[in-house]
């Protein structure tokens, strides 16, 4: 019994056992061979890193480690030119796990960034883009740039040239320029860009600032809207002193009730309009003349205050009856 419980642990202990981690290499600027291990974390345990390149029989040990938290996560391997147009054997020990793999280095090649990175308007009136990047033969460059903080635009250099044109800029535009190269074509092309230059800037004023239109959009922000709202309240001032436009306060009517009669109980009106509202009229005289004749025959005639010819006025026969009869009518 406790034959086959040892055998079953150490059986289990086999299945179980965590394997090496996987090592990725890349040729730093034609300077070194970086490879590494930690791509899904920080080893558990520190690994012996061996390695040679195809040209080479055997193997030897990492001089230089590469550690984090007191353990070995990566070796910078020393590199001599054309190598990385061999294969690369790497192998990874402890204990008595081992791991090896062969890398092909032509195509992983990451150069530094492209240095003193400059940019200057000259006398044909287009802003030139200047760099130093080594191996110029052997390689290619891109640039981009951006207006205003505006979207980038990508452009595409020629191997061995190491500068670019921007036709005819605008002082008044801010323009931001980065520069970054890899191997070219006829050297090998790599797959890895370098990372981008340090920004160089031109324009408005010729700052060197990449980020002063950022500073300077919190300084005018307050200052426009204090203009705005300045202007806005004095287009209104003018409108209302050539009185096109009117301010009226009407006041609310309230619902009347159904023994309401008087109107002075439905509005309220301010002292002076009230007294100067008149409901009455003054009595106005109607007057009726009627002539009656022999013959039966009839006339009338009506006076009309302020209209005196009208009481003269009669019908048919000289010799007539008057009789008059006077109403008041108040309205």
């Amino acid at each position: 019994m406790p034959t086959r419980l040892l055998l079953l642990l150490c059986l289990t202990a086999h299945v179980f056992a965590r394997e090496p981690p996987e090592v990725d290499c890349l040729v730093v600027h034609r300077k070194y061979v970086h490879c590494s291990w930690n791509m899904q974390g920080t080893p558990e345990v520190n690994y012996t890193f061996y390695s040679r390149f195809e040209s080479e029989k055997v193997f030897s040990v990492c001089s230089n480690y590469l550690r984090e938290n007191n353990t070995n996560t990566g070796c910078k391997q020393p590199y001599q030119n054309g190598q990385r147009f061999n294969s690369f054997n790497t192998k990874l020990v402890h204990g008595k796990q081992i791991s090896e793999k062969v890398h092909e280095l032509k195509t992983k090649v990451k150069l530094n960034p492209p240095t003193n990175v400059t940019v200057q308007k000259r006398s044909d009136s287009n802003l030139w883009l200047n760099w130093s990047q080594d191996y110029v033969a052997c390689v290619e460059s891109e640039v981009r740039y951006r207006v205003n903080n505006r979207k980038w635009e990508n452009n595409q250099v020629s191997t061995a040239v190491q500068e670019y044109c921007v036709n005819l800029p605008s002082s008044s535009s801010l323009y931001e320029l980065q520069v970054r190269s890899r191997m070219a074509f006829s050297c090998g092309e790599s797959i890895f860009w370098s990372d981008w230059s340090r920004p160089v800037v031109w324009g408005s004023n010729n700052s060197t600032d990449p980020n002063r239109m950022n500073k300077l959009m919190p300084v005018w922000t307050p200052v426009l809207y204090v203009v705005g709202a300045f202007i806005l309240i004095l287009l209104v001032m003018m409108l209302l002193h050539h009185e096109r436009i009117r301010i009226i306060f009407i006041p609310v009517v309230p619902k009347p009730s159904s023994d309401l009669q008087n109107i002075e109980d439905w509005f309220q009106f301010p002292k002076g309009l009230k007294e100067s509202f008149n409901y009455n009229e003054h009595p106005c005289l109607v007057r009726e003349y009627c002539h009656v004749s022999q013959s039966d025959s009839e006339a009338c005639s009506v006076f009309v205050p302020g209209n005196e010819s009208d009481l003269s006025t009669s019908c048919s026969s000289s010799t007539s009856t008057v009789s008059t009869e006077e109403e008041m009518i108040s309205v």
